[in-house]
């Protein structure tokens, strides 16, 4: 499996388990998107991206798993956030991740998060939007 395929597959599985009914409108990215039209979810190797575990025998990959929101009511904005975050909830992203142990093929690793809870801004300055990031690993 490749890094593209393991990050295909997270987004595939986060599409599946939360666009839709859980969260009316997601847009799930399999690559980083700066400028996305939230709520939406993007994918992206983290920073460190691997790690040797198991006395260095063997690594794992981590991803970040961004999640932003916007909307007119920015309060409604935060509580939509913070459902994403809520391992009790429908629209949890940590267990739309744990729901599977197997992505293109890696196994589930650790899933770190929520962090990062603030303002993202695109690259190129047009959209500000309230999110939050986990980082999950794969080992091949």
């Amino acid at each position: 499996m490749t890094v593209a395929e393991m990050m295909d597959a997270l987004a595939t599985q986060l599409t599946a388990v939360l666009a839709g009914t859980a969260v009316p409108n997601l847009q799930v990215e399999n690559r980083h998107h700066p400028n996305p039209t939230p709520p939406a979810i993007d994918v992206y190797p983290a920073s460190p991206f691997t790690e040797a575990i198991a006395y260095g025998k063997t690594r794992q990959y981590w991803f970040t798993i961004r999640a932003r929101v916007a909307t007119p009511d920015h309060e409604g904005a935060q509580d939509l956030l913070l459902s994403m975050m809520d391992d009790g909830s429908p629209q949890s992203v940590e267990e739309a991740i744990r729901a599977i142990k197997t992505y293109a093929g890696a196994q589930l690793g650790d899933v770190a998060g929520p962090t990062e809870f603030g303002i993202f801004v695109d690259p190129e300055g047009e959209g500000a939007y309230l999110g939050c990031t986990w980082r999950v690993a794969l080992i091949p």
